[in-house]
């Protein structure tokens, strides 16, 4: 039963190179169009087909011969060639945000493409729909079998769309391009990567040969729960970047604060620690405090807003151990006077 079920999906894996081998369609009738990574006998067939003024490609620039051979193709026939590099996953905030810019100042018509033409082509397809003010409903129908799509494969892609939908309801908003614009500008948040960072205590120095204690509050400000693990390559951390400010010096250490199981749910907040070793060398140092997704991403890689500092440490010990943010400190200051 096992060796028939593998033989079967064996067939229709290849049924599906046969049928998806081109894998053109038309998104919107007329300007904008979909395909897997085209040959140049096929790209210059649709450019007289289609009159195409604009290539977007998703794959990105590349040395290799298949990117060479497609500039050159719209460079001969004055075509518009955009390279956007996408993954197969929901984009960073700054990519979505190129994306859309893109399709609405691309010259039309226009052929979007990535390599199979299925998923970041779809993802793709599905936000030119919203952007032409198409439904909420049409653009779920750029996920399909006809395309090479399956709902396993293009989960993520469903998910940021119920994201969106989500978003209109709660404003009881229908759906218009002006709004997904707004979404994209401020709202959209990829996955559950966006938190924001207070520094609770946070010196400004330290003597030489001592070590300190980061504490932060951090909260979920986006839809989707945190999940933080106690095994140290897995999950959600707190995590710091630390380099010395000194000429010809290039070293960055990563660490990371401690580990422990915790869920941190949308609107939540939560207070973390992170103990940095003893510095030896005096100088300045530079700290850039984030979240990460162990072995995936930094938060601020996909939109979220880090915590950054210097710290001075000292040859000897420091005169004042004011926190790093002075306007904080010198508003408390005025404060205790003021009730003198």
């Amino acid at each position: 039963m096992v060796l028939a079920a593998l033989f079967a999906a064996v067939g229709l894996w290849s049924l599906r190179a046969l049928l998806f081998n081109e894998n053109f369609h038309t998104v919107i009738p007329n300007e904008v169009y979909r395909s897997a990574q085209p040959s140049p006998e096929a790209l210059e067939r649709w450019m007289r087909e289609r009159g195409l003024r604009s290539v977007i490609n998703l794959r990105g620039e590349s040395n290799d011969p298949w990117f060479k051979a497609e500039r050159a193709v719209t460079e001969a026939h004055g075509v518009d060639l955009h390279a956007i590099r996408l993954t197969g996953y929901i984009p960073s905030v700054a990519v979505f945000r190129q994306l859309v810019y893109l399709l609405d100042t691309a010259r039309r018509p226009l052929l979007l493409h990535c390599a199979a033409g299925v998923d970041r082509s779809g993802f793709v397809s599905a936000v030119a729909v919203l952007l032409a003010g198409g439904t909420i409903a049409e653009a779920r129908e750029q996920v399909g079998l006809i395309y090479g799509s399956t709902r396993w494969r293009s989960h993520d892609l469903l998910e940021m769309l119920d994201d969106y939908e989500h978003w209109l309801a709660v404003r009881g908003w229908s759906h218009t391009p002006e709004r997904f614009r707004r979404w994209v500008e401020n709202d959209f948040v990829p996955y559950f990567y966006r938190a924001r960072l207070e520094p609770l205590d946070v010196p400004s120095s330290i003597a030489k040969g001592n070590g300190m204690l980061l504490r932060l509050r951090a909260t979920n400000m986006s839809p989707r729960p945190w999940r933080f693990r106690s095994e140290g390559d897995r999950g959600v951390h707190l995590g710091a970047k630390v380099r010395l400010l000194k000429p010809g010096v290039e070293h960055e250490i990563e660490l990371r604060g401690s580990s422990r199981d915790l869920t941190v749910v949308s609107g939540e907040a939560v207070v973390l620690e992170l103990t940095v070793p003893p510095l030896f060398e005096s100088g300045r140092y530079q700290f850039f405090v984030d979240l990460v997704d162990e072995k995936v991403h930094w938060f601020s890689d996909m939109g979220s807003e880090p915590v950054t500092f210097e710290l001075r440490v000292e040859a000897s010990d420091p005169f004042s151990q004011k926190a790093a943010y002075p306007p904080l400190m010198e508003k408390e200051e005025r404060n205790q006077t003021k009730h003198r």
